[in-house]
């Protein structure tokens, strides 16, 4: 995956998108916390402390209605519920110490058990004197105490239901701020995505336009993800090979002309002098000319012929019937084909497949390979060299290899060989084609699952190999 590519750029926006969503989950997360915390605070602390505050006033109120009831029946039942009263008072003074950890609700705390001890210590002297008046212990230092712990407590709730109120706006604007900036930076991130991919795109589409009218841009790759730009840079191949085949089928179209009108011309030129009777009386000068139709006319149904085998191929119209072939018959025949131009050359042609050697292919196609390969070996090859066809098997794929001791092939025209209407620059005069054959025999080994390709140096010869299912 490359970090350019459409993916990664998807990944990125993705990212992106996270990033922001984290930050803003967050602080709302954060928020929420402290709002949490302040609301735990006013509804376990600040809460039970008032309710527990106005239970004590209620509390200290019954106590002392029924030491008055007491004190004026002696009735042991008011005593009892006074007694209760008093247990019930300092049991909710423990309850208030475990709820308040600290600060200024601990100091009113404290001040409140303090005025409870001195209202109690009163109340006991008061009690033992019988109720005498002058002994009236005042209530009056505990409410002052509970009314002090209760306005703390009162005072905090309200802070913190002001402060949680707030806390409540903060986290509806920010989420309504984070939505909104959330949205417009979807939207750019997918413009800018977008038009990193469109416009490239829209101008590889405005070149295929250009191509379709018959023109070839000269630039086709327009930047963008590395998936685009290789669409481009692979478009622009295409272009490039479409011009080349262009211009070659323009090249080709004259050559073929050419190699049309020189026979024909020459085939007219002979066949009226016969006809005219110029050599009526000079037979070998009219087996000449007979020597010159019949050459041309080969030349001419061998372009033809090529024209038409590789047209074949291309609208894959021939069917192959490909089983156990003798490998060494084929070249054989081959051989004997060409031998008249082998021998008029001075050339050499050694076979050495051994004679049991078999391969699954269609025997005439593969011939046809045979004999394009020999045949160019023959036509690149000087006089005095040797082209030697050999062949190997192993792991269950024959190897066949044609190779020859001439001119050889240039480097830059090695990568294009095989393509059709190419004619070496080094070929013999004596010779012509239509720069076919080869493009044949590439199209007929690939039909039979082979691969075949060339090994060349200027100067020292061509080895030309193909591989066939053994």
């Amino acid at each position: 995956m490359k970090l350019n590519g459409i993916f990664a750029r998807l990944i990125a926006m993705n990212f992106i998108l996270l990033a922001f969503l984290s930050i803003f989950m967050s602080v709302i997360f954060m928020k929420i916390q402290k709002l949490n915390g302040l609301m735990e605070r006013v509804t376990l602390v600040e809460i039970p402390v008032i309710e527990r505050a106005d239970r004590l006033s209620g509390i200290i109120l019954r106590q002392i209605e029924f030491r008055e009831k007491y004190l004026i029946s002696m009735d042991t039942d008011f005593l009892r519920q006074y007694e209760q009263y008093g247990g019930s008072f300092r049991s909710v003074l423990k309850e208030l110490d475990a709820i308040i950890s600290g600060g200024s609700k601990k100091e009113a705390l404290e001040r409140l058990k303090t005025a409870y001890a001195s209202f109690s210590a009163e109340e006991s002297t008061y009690m033992l004197g019988g109720g005498q008046e002058e002994h009236m212990p005042s209530v009056n230092g505990v409410s002052s105490a509970l009314e002090h712990l209760r306005g703390i407590a009162a005072q905090k709730r309200e802070k913190g239901l002001r402060t949680s109120g707030k806390l409540v706006e903060q986290v509806r604007t920010e989420a309504f701020a984070f939505i909104v900036t959330g949205g417009v930076l979807i939207v750019l991130l997918a413009l800018t995505n977008t038009k990193s991919i469109a416009v490239p795109i829209r101008k590889l589409s405005e070149s295929t336009r250009k191509v379709t009218d018959g023109s070839y841009p000269e630039m086709v790759c327009h930047g963008g993800p590395s998936e685009v730009r290789r669409l481009s840079e692979d478009f622009g191949v295409m272009v490039r090979r479409l011009k080349e085949s262009d211009e070659l089928r323009t090249e080709f179209i004259g050559n073929v002309s050419h190699e049309l009108r020189t026979p024909l011309t020459s085939i007219r030129e002979a066949s009226a002098m016969l006809k005219e009777g110029y050599f009526h009386d000079d037979r070998e000068s009219s087996l000449r000319l007979l020597n010159i139709i019949e050459t041309e006319s080969n030349r001419m149904i061998n372009s033809v012929n090529n024209i038409l085998e590789i047209t074949r191929l291309d609208l894959a119209q021939d069917t192959y019937e490909i089983i156990k072939t003798d490998i060494n018959r084929i070249v054989v025949s081959s051989i004997e084909k060409t031998a008249p131009i082998a021998a008029r050359r001075g050339i050499t042609v050694v076979n050495t497949i051994e004679p049991d050697l078999t391969a699954f292919a269609d025997a005439e196609k593969l011939s046809l390979v045979f004999d394009n390969l020999i045949g160019n070996a023959l036509k690149y090859s000087g006089a005095g060299t040797q082209v030697k066809i050999s062949a190997t098997c192993s792991g269950g794929v024959v190897t066949v290899c044609v190779a020859d001791s001439g001119a050889g092939v240039d480097e830059a025209e090695l990568s294009l060989i095989f393509e059709r209407y190419r004619l070496g620059s080094n070929r013999s005069s004596e010779y012509k084609g239509s720069g076919l054959g080869l493009a044949i025999c590439r199209k007929i080994i690939e039909k039979h699952g082979g691969s075949i390709w060339v090994k060349s140096e200027k100067g020292c010869g061509s080895r030309f190999c193909f591989t066939l299912r053994a």
